[in-house]
This record gives C-alpha cells, structure tokens and sequence, in this order.
C-alpha cells in the first residue's frame, strides 16, 4: 500500500470509526422497544439465567412479544451490560462494533475478489460512508449481526483456498450467523453448498469444515420450522391472514368459469407470482437510491439507502458479473449469492424490506465496485480521491438529514418514556396504583429496563397480568402498574391516590392534578402525567 493510499486508508477509518460512535446513546434519539426487549432480556439472563418469561438460557429465539427474534444478539450483549449496565451505550455499543468492522471485511472482500487494492479501497469506502450501513450500525438491528457473520464467514472461506486453517473458523462464523438472524437460517445454508459448488472444494480438506458447520446448522435447521421461528411469518409472509382473505375475495368475485377461478385464485400462483415481483422490486432504484423504507424506524424518510451517484455502476455492475459469468469464478459467485440472499426477503410482503435485505449489501455494495472499475483502470491517478471527496460530501450532507432525522422523527423511536419513568419512580411510593398508556407500544417493557425492575422479582410477581392474542403476548399489569390503551384511559375511574402516565389531554378531568407534561424534541406532546390525591 503506497503512503498516498495508507492516507485515505486512514482518514475512512477514523471517519467511520467516529461517525459509528460519536454520540451512539443519543442518536437515536432513544431506545425503541426491540431495542428496550433485547437489552432487558440480556439483563434477565445475566441476573437470573432466564429471560424475562422464565426460559432458561434460550438457544435459538426468545420470546420477546411473541415474534420470537433470535437469541445471538442477546449473548453478545450481555457482557457489555455486565460492564457499562442496562443503558442505550451497553446496547448499541456491539451493534457499533461490528457494523464497523464490517466496513473493514468488505476492503479485505473485494481486495481478494478484485486482486486489487485500489478497488478494495473503494469498496471500504463505500461500507464507510453508505447510509444502508451506518444506519444499523448505531441501533440494535439483528440484521447487522448476521451481515457480519455471513461476510466473515465467507470471506475467511476464501482465504482457506491458501491456508487450509481458516476454514474452521470460517465454518464457525457461517454457523453463528444462522443463529443471529432469521433470514441467515435460510441464506447461509445455500451459500455454504454455492462456496463449494463454484470453487470446487470437494476435498478431505473441508471434511472437519462441513463437520463444524453441520454440527451448528442442523439443529438451526430442524428448529426453522417450530411453531416460534415461524410466528413471525404468519404475519410478514406471502401467505397471511390478509393474502388469504384477498384470495378469498376474488374467487368470490371471479366471473370466469370455475375451473379458471381455481387455477387463478389459489395459494401457489399467488405465491409464485408475488415472490417474483418481490425479486424485480428488489432491483428497483427508487427504494435503493431514493426513498428507502416507508418504515421510518429503518430509514429517515425520503433518504436513498445508497447514494444517488452510485446508481449506473451498481447496474453496469451487474452486467459486467453476467457479462463474465462463465469466465469468472468470483462473478459467478457474487451473482448467485445475491440471487440467494434476496430469498428470504422476497418471501415476505409489505415495505421495501431494507433490513431483511441488510444481508445483501456485501454482494450490492461489489457490483458497484466492479461498475466502476473500468473508471478506475483509465483514471488510475485521480479516481480514488475524488472518489474519497464525493463520497463524504455526501456522507457529511447524510449525517446533516440524519441528525435532523433523529430530532424530528422521534416518535418513531418512542421517545418520551425515559423521561416519563424517571419522573414517576421517585414517586413510587406515593401512590397505590400507576396507570400507564398503551398509546406508544409495549410500556411495560420500558418501566422494566429504566427502573430497571429486578427480574426475579418480575418473573415471579402474582399480579403480572399477561394473555396473548393476534399473535402477540400482552402484558397487561404486575406489581403496581395497570397498563391501558387509550380509549380506556378515558373510562377509567381512578380510585384514590392513582397516578396516571398518559396521552395528552387523555385522562378523565374529575379529581385530576396534571403534574407534568412531556414533550418531544419538536416541542410536540408526549405523555401528561396526572395525580389523582
């Protein structure tokens, strides 16, 4: 590496280095509540060995509110919990990491893919700076634990082809990411039977490699299809509650003969054929390069995940991959392994799936490398820092958005409820019921991690109050805490000394004492607190 690329080396290394950490407990703004249930649920672990619904030491999902996430990211938690306690920084801070040293495989990807430093410093530039990246990066997303493992996995895989050791750890790392995400259950299978179909390593070598790998996979395999792993898809599937009343509707709608009816309006052509327009979608350049998700706890609103300037070569890129498919064992990988990591976003319906499609940037982010190579053979001298240049004027402009994101978007990331728990636990024991809102999602989680409330004590408590309905586990009181929605809150006839945690102006008017308003940072209402003595 010649001293003038050591520089950029550097400058992108410190750059992502601060941008990924600088401010990382207040930016978000605040914890959301999957954020709020791992970190709890770590904390229930290292306390008691459970998490906070009395499963011991949960292997492969934990409950949480009944979409049973996998448990990896609560491990990795747990010791940083144990060092820096239960707040946003010992939460974010593994995210943090390994969304940083992701940036640093992709340099270390596409210098081996490439044979080239130069592009290999574009791709560690393009990691640095990607909106799609740092995002995750600084918030609790499982997804950024499987893109990790995955690309570690792969690219210590390739490495094996000269020395022989790395495959056991490779073997590890693709066995862990089936644990760190669900879509990994799925992707990391087929990628590991492509690695050996397109490099041909069918040798005695690989044998302690597969015996590794099958001994983490299979039982990841087998539980795929328990009732747990697949709670979530009853909802986010192609088959739904919802797609199957849609196909009720047309048959009954349907004016043609019924043979016709039948072979139209039925599971497996509406699966295949929106499984196919999901794959199209997932090339289209207006979420990619425009808007992003509509789900603005995933993106800031009208933000491209990858920059604009990049949208031509991730095209020509993949041209130039099906161009040499044939020719080139590396384009051939990377073409099928995208085809493959698209699979388990394309089997789900709803928004633009950014973070189910996390596990496709190292593929997306090397297309776009390989467009712009041709540029970078013809102008090798002044490519890469006006490369370098364009890159973070674009980046500083992102953060601008983004920082204004995390003030004005803050509901979004329930903000309010730190504020509103540490105004009322001093008054605990004032008063003999605390009724709090279900306006906002999930309160009874955020009063258990910024209490934060023991876990023992919680997991045993006679007045925890809990059903489960629409596929969701609700929590609807323990200890003194009665949790209401809204509308109910209206009706409710407080009894003496009751405090109120609520919306605004949403609290009945008799006997009532407001105590204090809580405002986001945009100055709008969040919860009124209210007395009734």
């Amino acid at each position: 590496m010649t001293k003038y690329h050591q520089l950029i080396f550097w400058l992108v290394f410190i750059i992502s280095l601060f941008s990924r950490f600088l401010y990382l407990d207040k930016y978000p703004v605040s914890l959301n509540w999957d954020e709020i249930s791992h970190g709890y649920n770590a904390y229930s672990l290292l306390k008691t060995g459970r998490d906070q619904w009395g499963k011991t030491l949960p292997i492969f999902n934990f409950r949480a509110y009944g979409d049973y996430p996998t448990a990896l990211n609560l491990y990795l938690t747990i010791p940083f919990v144990a060092a820096f306690g239960l707040n946003a920084m010992a939460l974010r801070f593994p995210a943090a990491i390994l969304g940083f040293l992701f940036t640093w495989l992709l340099y270390f990807l596409c210098k081996f893919i490439t044979k080239s430093q130069i592009l290999g410093l574009i791709a560690f530039i393009i990691a640095s700076f990607s909106p799609w990246t740092f995002f995750t990066s600084r918030a609790v997303f499982q997804s950024n634990l499987a893109q990790f493992f995955l690309s570690f996995g792969i690219l210590l895989f390739l490495y094996s082809f000269k020395k022989k050791i790395f495959s056991i750890p490779s073997a590890l790392l693709l066995g862990l990411s089936m644990y760190s995400y669900h879509n990994t259950r799925i992707v990391t299978p087929l990628l590991v039977l492509l690695l050996f179909i397109i490099y041909r390593q069918f040798k005695k070598s690989y044998l302690p490699f597969l015996l590794i790998f099958l001994i983490m996979a299979l039982p990841n395999l087998i539980n795929l299809i328990s009732p747990e792993s697949l709670a979530r898809n009853r909802w986010v599937g192609i088959i739904n509650p919802v797609s199957i009343n849609l196909l009720n509707e047309r048959r009954r709608l349907f004016d043609g003969p019924p043979f016709f009816n039948i072979l139209v309006n039925n599971k497996v052509t509406y699966f295949i054929y929106q499984f196919g327009v999901n794959i199209l979608n997932f090339f289209n350049p207006f979420p990619l390069f425009f808007s992003g998700s509509q789900n603005y706890q995933f993106n800031p609103p009208h933000t491209g995940l990858l920059y604009i300037f990049l949208l031509p070569f991730f095209y020509f890129g993949i041209y130039i991959c099906l161009r040499n498919f044939t020719k080139n064992k590396n384009y051939s990988f990377i073409s099928i392994a995208f085809l493959i990591s698209l699979i388990p976003a394309a089997l789900t319906t709803g928004d633009f799936p950014s973070i189910r499609l996390s596990i496709s940037t190292p593929f997306i982010y090397l297309f776009i490398v390989l467009g712009l190579s041709p540029f970078v053979s013809k102008f090798k001298t002044y490519f890469l820092p006006l490369f370098f240049i364009l890159s973070l004027t674009f980046f500083f402009k992102y953060l601008f958005i983004y920082k204004n994101y995390c003030q004005t978007y803050a509901a979004a990331w329930q903000s309010g409820y730190s504020e509103a728990i540490s105004y009322i636990k001093p008054l605990y024991s004032q008063y003999n019921q605390i009724v709090f809102t279900k306006k906002y999602g999930e309160p009874h989680q955020f009063l258990l991690f910024y209490w934060p409330w023991d876990p023992a004590s919680y997991q045993n408590d006679p007045k925890l109050n809990t059903d489960f309905h629409s596929d969701w586990y609700w929590v609807n009181a323990f200890d003194k805490f009665i949790f209401l929605n809204d509308w109910e809150i209206k009706n409710f006839i407080p009894t003496k000394n009751t405090l109120m945690v609520t919306g605004p102006n949403n609290y009945p008017p008799l006997s009532s004492k407001l105590l204090k308003t809580l405002y986001y940072p945009d100055k709008s209402p969040v919860f009124d607190i209210v007395a009734y003595e």
